[in-house]
C-alpha cells in the first residue's frame, strides 16, 4: 500500500507546497519582460522569476540574480525570499529552500499584516519536510500554520491547512483522513475562491479515492479538477489529472473509456513532454488495449513505448546535423558543411553507443549491488536470529541445570529440618513455594527452548505448544500436521517454530479469538502453513509492523519464504506462510 502511495506521490509532490498558479503566465511573462528591459525595475525581476518557477526554473533564477537585495524595501526583501523558497523548493534545493523561509518567518514574526503570509510560509515548510519524509517536524509546521489562521480571523483562509494537512495525511498513508480534510477544505471555498487551491483539492480527493479503490468517487473528483485545468490551460496538470483518470477507469476496467484520455495526452505532450512522459504514456495505452484483448495495438504501442528512446536520439541527432548545415550554407562552404554533418552523425552514433552500453553497464551494476546487500542483511538477520536462539538455549539450560537444581537441593536440605519445626503449617507452606518456584523456572525454561523440539521433533513440539494452549485457556485449537521430520535442518525448525509460537502468543494477547485453526501441508516442493482465527481481527492500514509481525516476516525471510495475511475488524486473522524446502 504504501509503495503505491509512493508512486502516486511523485506525481503530484509539487502539489504540496502552497500553490501560486498564475493563469495566462505565458501573455504575461512577455510583457513583464519587455518592461523590465526598458526599466530595468526589481520588483519586474521579482515577478517575471515567479511566473517563470514552474515553466522555466533557470531563467527564473537568471532574473533573481539580476536583484539587488540590499536595495529592496522591506515589503519587496520579503517578496523576493518569498519567490526564492518556492523557486528552490520546486528545483528540489530543500535545505537552502527551509533556510530562505526560516529567515523570512524571522522577519515576518510580530508583524500582525504579514499574518497571512506567514501561515503560507509555515505551511510550504511543512510541506518541504513531507517531501523529506521528517513527519514530525512537518505536522508542527502545518500545526503552527492552521493555528495562526484560527486565532487570528482567517477563518476564510482556513482551506489551505485542510488542503495540507490532508496533504499530510495522504503522504503517512491515512486516505480516508486526507479525504476528511479535504473535503472540509472544498466546502470553505465559494464560487470566488482561488480556482488553483479546488483544482488541487479535487485532484488530491480523486488520488486518495483511487488509493483506496473507490473508483467511481475517484474519477468523480478528477473529473472536476480536470475541467479547470482544461479552462486554464494547465498542461502538465491536465496530463497528469488524465492519468489518474485513466489509471481508475483501467482499475475498473473500463479500458474503452480510458484510451481517449491517454491517446489525447499524447497530443498534449507534443508541445509539453519528454521521453520518459512518452514511455508512460505508451505503457498505459497498451496495458488499456491488452485490457479490451486488443493486443495488435497493445503490441503497438509497446513497439513506440521502446522506440520512443532511439526516436528522441535521432531526432536530436537531425537537428544537429541541421544546424550545422545551417551555419555553412555559402556557395563556398556547403561541400564542407555536408562533410561536418556526416561527422557530426557519425560522432552521434558512437556516443550514443557509449552511453547505452554505459546506461546498461549501470543497471547491471545497481542489480547486482543491490543483490549483494540484499543477501548481506539476510545473513545478518539470520546470524542475529540464531544467535538469539543459542542465547535462549544458554539461558534455559543455566535456569534448569543451575537454578532448578539449586531449589530442589534446597528443599531437600529443609526437608530434614521438618521435625525440629514446630510450625509445622508455615514450613509446609515454605515447600510449597518452593515447589511453585522450580515449577516456574521449568515453565520459563521450556518456554525458552522447548525439549520437545530438540528431542521429538518440529510436530510434536508444535502439538505440545497447542495442548499447553488448550489447557491453560479456554482456546479451542483444531491442527492438521503433516511434517516429515527431517526435511528442515534443525536451525530452521527452530525458526519455524518460533512463527508459529508468535502466531498463537498474538492470537491470545490481543484477538480475543475461541478457535485456532493450524493446517500444515507439503506441496511440492515447499510447505505451506495456513493459521486462522476467530478473534477480533484489525484494520491492516493501520497495523505496519506491530503485534510482532515483524520478528514473523523476519524469520520467514530467513527461511526464503513468503508471508501473505488478511483481517477485517471483527472478521479475524489468516495467514497463510509458504516455506520452500532447503536443498543442500
Amino acid at each position: 500500500m504504501l509503495r503505491r502511495i509512493n508512486s502516486i506521490f511523485i506525481g503530484v509532490v509539487t502539489l504540496l507546497i502552497t500553490p501560486h498558479f498564475t493563469f495566462g503566465q505565458s501573455l504575461k511573462s512577455d510583457s513583464l519582460k519587455q518592461t523590465y528591459i526598458q526599466h530595468g525595475q526589481p520588483l519586474t525581476a521579482i515577478q517575471l522569476a515567479e511566473i517563470l518557477t514552474l515553466s522555466n526554473s533557470d531563467s527564473a533564477f537568471h532574473f533573481l540574480k539580476q536583484v539587488n537585495k540590499k536595495s529592496l524595501s522591506e515589503e519587496d526583501r520579503i517578496q523576493f525570499d518569498r519567490v526564492k523558497g518556492r523557486l528552490l523548493t520546486v528545483t528540489n534545493q530543500y535545505d537552502s529552500a527551509v533556510l530562505v523561509y526560516t529567515n523570512l518567518l524571522r522577519i515576518l514574526e510580530g508583524k500582525p499584516e504579514y499574518l497571512s503570509l506567514e501561515a503560507d510560509i509555515l505551511d510550504n515548510v511543512g510541506g518541504i519536510y513531507l517531501t523529506l519524509r521528517e513527519n514530525d517536524q512537518s505536522l508542527n509546521f502545518l500545526n503552527q500554520a492552521k493555528q495562526i489562521r484560527e486565532e487570528n480571523g482567517l477563518e476564510s483562509e482556513l482551506y489551505k491547512s485542510y488542503y495540507s494537512l490532508g496533504n499530510f495525511l495522504y503522504r503517512t498513508g491515512k486516505s480516508r483522513d486526507a479525504i476528511d480534510n479535504y473535503r472540509k477544505g472544498l466546502s470553505l471555498l465559494n464560487d470566488i475562491s482561488d480556482t488553483s487551491f479546488r483544482a488541487n483539492l479535487n485532484y488530491m480527493m480523486g488520488t486518495a479515492y483511487n488509493i483506496l479503490k473507490q473508483n467511481d468517487s475517484s474519477i468523480y473528483f478528477l473529473l472536476k479538477a480536470k475541467v479547470i485545468y482544461d479552462q486554464t490551460n494547465q498542461i502538465a496538470s491536465q496530463i497528469n489529472t488524465a492519468n489518474a483518470i485513466a489509471q481508475a477507469m483501467m482499475n475498473d476496467k473500463r479500458f474503452s473509456e480510458a484510451i481517449p484520455l491517454l491517446e489525447n495526452n499524447i497530443k498534449l505532450l507534443e508541445s509539453n513532454g519528454d521521453w520518459q512522459k512518452y514511455m508512460a504514456a505508451y505503457s498505459r495505452l497498451s496495458k488499456a488495449y491488452e485490457g479490451l484483448e486488443d493486443y495488435k495495438n497493445a503490441l503497438t504501442y509497446q513497439k513506440l513505448r521502446y522506440d520512443t528512446v532511439v526516436g528522441f536520439l535521432v531526432k536530436q541527432r537531425t537537428e544537429s546535423v541541421a544546424k550545422i548545415t545551417e551555419d555553412y550554407r555559402t556557395d563556398k562552404q556547403l561541400d564542407e558543411a555536408e562533410e561536418t554533418a556526416i561527422w557530426a552523425t557519425q560522432r552521434a552514433k558512437v556516443f550514443g553507443g557509449i552511453a547505452v552500453g554505459l546506461i546498461l553497464l549501470l543497471i547491471i551494476s545497481y542489480l547486482l549491488f543491490s543483490r549483494a546487500i540484499q543477501r548481506k542483511k539476510l545473513e545478518n538477520l539470520r546470524a542475529m536470529i540464531l544467535g538469539e536462539e543459542n542465547e535462549r538455549k544458554r539461558v534455559a539450560k543455566d535456569l534448569h541445570d543451575g537454578i532448578g537444581v539449586l531449589l530442589t537441593s534446597v528443599k531437600m536440605r529443609l526437608s530434614n529440618f521438618e521435625d525440629k519445626v514446630e510450625d509445622k503449617n508455615s514450613f509446609q507452606n515454605s515447600l510449597s513455594q518452593i515447589d511453585n518456584a522450580c515449577s516456574e523456572v521449568r515453565r520459563i525454561s521450556h518456554n525458552m527452548v522447548p525439549a520437545s523440539l530438540s528431542k521429538l521433533g518440529l510436530e510434536e513440539a508444535m502439538l505440545d505448544l497447542f495442548d499447553n494452549v488448550s489447557t491453560s485457556t479456554q482456546i479451542e485449537i483444531r491442527n492438521t500436521l503433516a511434517y516429515n521430520e527431517g526435511d528442515f535442518e534443525e536451525s530452521s525448525e527452530v525458526l519455524i517454530y518460533r512463527v508459529i509460537q508468535e502466531l498463537v502468543n498474538n492470537t491470545l494477547k490481543y484477538a480475543q479469538a475461541s478457535c485456532i485453526q493450524i493446517e500444515m501441508k507439503k506441496l511440492k516442493e515447499e510447505y505451506i502453513i495456513e493459521y486462522k482465527d476467530n478473534g477480533i481481527g484489525f484494520d491492516k492500514t493501520k497495523i505496519k509492523n506491530g503485534l510482532g509481525l515483524k520478528s514473523i516476516a523476519s524469520r520467514i525471510d530467513i527461511l526464503k519464504g513468503k508471508l501473505a495475511f488478511d483481517s477485517l475488524e471483527g472478521k479475524g486473522v489468516t495467514f497463510k506462510i509458504n516455506i520452500p524446502l532447503q536443498h543442500g
